[in-house]
């Protein structure tokens, strides 16, 4: 290559220097720059035209004005994520007139905001400030962002949100406030975001819903009050609108019977983890599109046989944890396409004659950590997992746990004969028959108000004492083999009047 060509080379290569990938970075088209290296103190400012998206991650920029980014950038991306900004401007974005989402979140200090910070951006259609320990939000800081759709908040420190933070954006779809410590929520603070769709107040610290604060939300399907402190919910509280509620891990105890009775849209509600005891039977009555309910981890103790009536296309029920000693025969009725239905974790001893009949072959359904009774009134049951294996979740963990001879065995493994109710009745009045009887003298001062009989079965020796006087006892016994000669073993225990005992009978 002659000289010539060379330095016009060299020349066409210094022209083209402005369009070079920036030093500390990585340009995966000419479209888009990533920064990441805590050596950059300061976003690059020789970036090309071309330019639309600027991600910088874990860098070491500290401020953010407006010589922060060079004129006529036409980006419409801009992200600053785990880094260490501490201080953004009034006019730090006022060059970034097509910007459309911007995010800045992860940042280790306590980040504050001008009131006029977002000013400028007039496009913005997603902003993303999480994780940045922001504790105060000024109310008018949102009222430029018009074009507002989705909005996310999660995960700082803010106690309070102003009434109206949110009233410029009208079309605002999403909103993430989770993770905060947000104590209370005015009626009206979302009141001029009619087409929201989804909204997040997950973990924070709400006692209560004021009456009226979802009902105006007409496009609202999701709506997620997990871990918070709510005890009450009123009537009017939700939007008909909803598909998704979740009320997971608050303080409810009880429900009003139609407090849902408008969702009929509603295909997923978790109410799990909260203090129930009782369920009113029309609870669900107008949840006809419901697929999944969860009610775990609660305290319910029994269910109304009509609960679940109506709920033809629910999928999946979830009562896991609970108190639950009985169920009613004809309570799954309705269910015939059920494909989970979790009773794990209860106080049940057997189930109904009948019970599952109506649940498809697919269904899985967890019935392990509950005292099950063996004897002839857990034939059905027993007869039902033989048949259904493949349909019990760890169906060896479903275990007897009485009677005493048998506590530890599997349901599924015990034999039919020990489930015959004749036969078992018959085995007891043979026992009971081939039983002797001793009374056995008490020795003492308490004018006979202990009597004291030795009961052999089966070479088990029973001793069985009656108290018809307040008084205290001690047991001793020394056992003597046949010999004649005597057990170095002596049992003791003394038992005291009960508190409170007078010379009455007990």
């Amino acid at each position: 290559m002659s000289k010539h060509w060379a330095a016009l080379l060299l020349v066409l290569i210094q022209l083209h220097c402005s369009d070079c990938c920036p030093e500390l970075c990585q340009c995966f088209s000419a479209a888009k720059v990533v920064c990441a290296d805590d050596d950059m103190k300061t976003l690059p400012v020789n970036i090309s035209e071309q330019v639309r998206e600027l991600i910088a991650v874990a860098s070491g920029v500290t401020h953010l004005d407006g010589h922060s980014f060079r004129e006529n950038l036409t980006l419409t991306k801009l992200v600053v994520l785990n880094g260490v900004l501490k201080t953004v401007s009034h006019d730090a974005f006022d060059r970034l007139l097509e910007l459309q989402e911007l995010e800045i979140s992860g940042n280790s200090y306590w980040l504050m905001f001008d009131v006029r910070t977002f000013s400028s951006l007039t496009n913005l259609t997603r902003l993303l400030l999480n994780n940045n320990k922001i504790s105060i939000l000024d109310g008018g800081i949102f009222d430029s962002l018009q074009k507002l759709e989705m909005l996310q908040l999660r995960a700082n420190i803010l106690s309070s949100v102003p009434d109206r933070l949110f009233h410029r954006l009208h079309k605002l779809q999403e909103l993430d406030l989770s993770f905060n410590q947000i104590s209370s929520v005015s009626a009206d603070v979302f009141q001029n975001n009619s087409l929201l769709r989804v909204l997040s107040l997950q973990t924070n610290m709400i006692p209560q819903l004021p009456a009226g604060i979802f009902t105006h939300l007409d496009h609202l399907e999701e709506l997620n009050l997990r871990s918070n402190h709510i005890s009450d919910l009123s009537t009017d509280v939700f939007p008909s609108s909803l598909r998704k509620l979740i009320l997971k891990k608050n303080a409810l105890a009880q429900l009003h019977p139609s407090v849902f009775h408008k969702l009929h849209h509603l295909t997923y509600l978790d109410l799990s983890q909260n203090k129930l005891s009782e369920v009113p039977s029309d609870l669900f009555q107008n949840l006809i599109s419901l697929k999944k309910l969860d009610l775990s981890e609660n305290q319910i103790t029994t269910l109304p046989g009509t609960i679940f009536k109506g709920l033809f296309g629910i999928k999946s029920i979830h009562l896991q944890k609970n108190k639950l000693s009985s169920l009613e025969v004809g309570l799954l009725k309705d269910q015939h396409d059920m494909e989970q239905l979790y009773l794990s974790m209860n106080s049940l001893q057997s189930i109904p004659d009948g019970f599952f009949d109506e649940l498809d072959f697919q269904c899985i359904v967890q019935l392990h950590g509950n005292p099950w009774r063996c004897d002839c009134g857990i034939q059905y049951l027993s007869s039902w997992l033989r048949n259904n294996l493949r349909n019990v979740d760890d169906v060896t963990r479903v275990y007897c746990q009485a009677p005493g001879f048998i506590r530890g065995h599997g349901v599924v493994s015990v034999e039919k004969e020990r489930l015959d109710c004749a036969k078992n009745s018959s085995s007891e009045f043979q026992s009971s028959s081939d039983t002797n009887i001793t009374e056995i003298p008490v020795h003492g001062n308490d004018g006979g108000g202990v009597r004291c009989s030795l009961r052999d079965a089966n070479d088990v020796a029973t001793i069985q004492c009656k108290l018809t006087k307040c008084t205290s006892v001690r047991f001793q016994a020394l056992f003597e083999f046949v010999d004649g000669s005597e057990s170095e073993t002596v049992v003791s225990e003394e038992w005291l009047a009960p508190a409170g005992c007078s010379n009455g009978t007990t």
